[in-house]
């Protein structure tokens, strides 16, 4: 009993050595080129008692900010069933474009802020699958309103929608079924060691360019082509084996099992 109270403590200790070593000992390379950029929040400004239209061209001008990433929430958007309202999100895509400021427009029913799920009233007993015909109704409205804004450079369906964070009635688990994930290299890319090859959509930020040289030095990824002709290029992919030969190499180069090798790191390290 005695002696494995002794070897917990030493895992124990071994654990905080690691974290202490991860977090305070060296230090990290320079990023060469930071883009900064803001998050905004329409409902979350008005949430905290602040006139919205201020406080964006505050950011904007003030500020100076000429990267934001946009929140267009399902309930803001259509309060009422089949009712879009524009006139808001009309006006921020104005006023950035003017500016000449970048856009990245979050859309579906996950968005940023609390409760993170921002289904409107009308709709929150709905069933799953009605919800889910709603959303894509959601979705495919604002795009063809806003796909030829030239401030727009990127387009967010859904905010991590793989975590279960939030005051949501659901997620979908169907990353388990998932043969291709397209998407911008952030955290998702180390899904590649489940054997998912990966359409890398651009980057954002130097994270997801170190993100994205990675993938494709392990032979993971593939870039994105042009998205309009995604029905030719998607399965000139599938018909030569790229996608066999991205799935295999990341199931392969690919650490997982990170929670076994703590006891390699801890006793048998020299």
């Amino acid at each position: 009993m005695k002696k494995m109270f002794i070897y917990f403590l030493v895992v124990i200790l071994g654990l905080f050595l690691i974290i202490i070593c991860c977090f305070f000992i060296g230090f990290p390379k320079q990023a060469e080129n930071i883009t900064w950029g803001v998050n905004f929040s329409q409902k979350h400004t008005e949430g905290l008692g602040l006139d919205w239209r201020e406080t964006y061209l505050a950011i904007l001008d003030d500020l100076g900010a000429r990267n934001i990433k946009i929140a267009a929430h399902w309930d803001f958007i259509e309060g009422k069933e089949e009712n879009y309202y524009f006139d808001d999100l009309d006006w921020q895509i104005r006023e950035a474009e003017k500016r000449e400021a970048k856009i990245i427009l979050v859309i579906g029913m996950k968005t940023p802020r609390w409760p993170e799920c921002h289904i409107p009233e009308w709709a929150v007993n709905l069933s799953k699958e009605k919800q889910q015909e709603k959303i894509l109704k959601l979705v495919e409205e604002i795009v063809l309103r806003y796909r030829e804004s030239k401030a727009i450079k990127y387009w967010q369906v859904e905010n991590e929608p793989f975590f279960s964070f939030g005051e949501c009635p659901w997620y979908d688990k169907k990353l388990r079924k998932t043969d291709i994930l397209w998407t911008k290299p952030s955290e998702l890319s180390f899904y590649t060691g489940l054997g998912i090859p990966t359409i890398i959509a651009p980057s954002i930020g130097s994270q997801e360019d170190f993100n994205r040289k990675w993938l494709q030095a392990i032979g993971a990824g593939v870039l994105q082509e042009n998205p309009r002709y995604a029905n030719q290029w998607i399965f000139d992919y599938l018909n030569s084996g790229r996608f066999a030969e991205a799935a295999l190499d990341g199931f392969i180069e690919v650490e997982k099992l990170g929670t076994y090798n703590i006891k390699k790191i801890v006793f048998e390290q020299k």
